[in-house]
């Protein structure tokens, strides 16, 4: 064995290819983007800026996706939770942020998932009213942030 994991090549992450590229940064090698933490955001911009030619260092305190990432639904969702708190910005951030992941970061690891609210007969109009209204605005995320219903489907009764 060559210090690589059997099987994997040298791509696969180890103890071996750590110590070698923690040593070749400590040689002087110039860093342009140094991203801390390897949870889903810090890996996606360790990747984008590496698919950019960029020197690209992630320090990670234990293992990729290890806290909070880990803990997480692992859900890419377009914002109506922060919509419902009157979070707009952060709703249309979420949407456009789902928009990349879904068209170009990452289409071969997300799929949109109906989501399906039933109106039971004992839900009142209110009720009825609130959830369609849900809804629209998810569309009306969905279309701001430029994913074309072939891509994310939109809502539908």
């Amino acid at each position: 064995m060559n210090g690589t994991a059997q099987g994997f090549g040298d791509s696969a992450l180890n103890a071996a290819r750590r110590e070698r590229e923690l040593r070749a940064l400590g040689d002087g090698g110039v860093v342009d983007v140094l991203v801390i933490g390897g949870g889903v955001t810090g890996v996606g911009v360790a990747l984008d800026a590496a698919s950019r030619g960029l020197r690209t260092v992630l320090v990670e305190a234990r293992d990729l996706a290890f806290g909070t990432s880990r803990w997480s639904s692992k859900l890419v969702h377009g914002g109506l939770r922060y919509l419902a708190g009157g979070g707009v910005g952060i709703a249309y951030e979420s949407a456009v942020e789902r928009h990349i992941l879904l068209t170009s970061t990452a289409p071969h690891l997300t799929r949109p998932i109906p989501q399906l609210v039933p109106l039971l007969p004992d839900i009142g109009a209110a009720q009825r009213m609130l959830v369609r209204a849900g809804f629209a605005a998810g569309d009306v995320l969905r279309r701001s942030a430029g994913t074309p219903a072939a891509v994310l489907p939109r809502s539908r009764r």
